[in-house]
């Protein structure tokens, strides 16, 4: 059975290879950018998937405040940074966003962070929970603005 699960595998590795390369041969440098742009921005990921590590940087936040980790916490924060950033640099949006993403994190994200950090920092609990309640009604009102108020985020 070894034996057939690995002579299956090698054949159907350049099968794999061969469908999975796309080749850009043409003698116009502005259609090879414009190609190679399209690629990038069909391997780029959504909105969505961004928020789904918000979303578990968001728990894992909440986590580190309840235990009184506050290397955790701070650690969490900064993922957050991270990952917004990262939506900012990309320039993720979808057709639900009102405003360019760093609208909104200029808006709602950027002071949230700098005060969790902060508190973090000094080790100072309640700051924590006051700053960690404000980003989760941050991220909620986000939502609402942006016509997906039925994604509600739990403190």
């Amino acid at each position: 059975m070894k034996i057939f699960s690995t002579m299956t595998s090698l054949l159907l590795f350049p099968v794999l290879l061969f469908s999975c390369h796309q080749q850009i041969t043409t003698d116009n440098p502005t259609s090879s950018i414009d190609s190679l742009k399209n690629i990038i921005e069909q391997l780029k990921p959504g909105l969505g998937e961004f928020m789904l590590q918000f979303e578990l940087h968001h728990d894992r936040l909440a986590k580190a405040i309840r235990e009184k980790n506050y290397e955790r916490a701070n650690y969490e924060t900064d993922e957050l940074k991270e990952t917004a950033k990262k939506i900012v640099q990309l320039h993720i949006t979808n057709e639900k966003l009102q405003q360019p993403f760093s609208f909104f994190y200029d808006k709602y994200l950027k002071a949230a962070f700098e005060n969790l950090s902060i508190a973090a920092e000094n080790k100072d609990e309640s700051a924590l929970n006051t700053n960690f309640l404000a980003l989760t009604n941050n991220c909620n009102s986000c939502h609402h603005e942006n016509n997906m108020a039925f994604v509600k985020i739990e403190p």
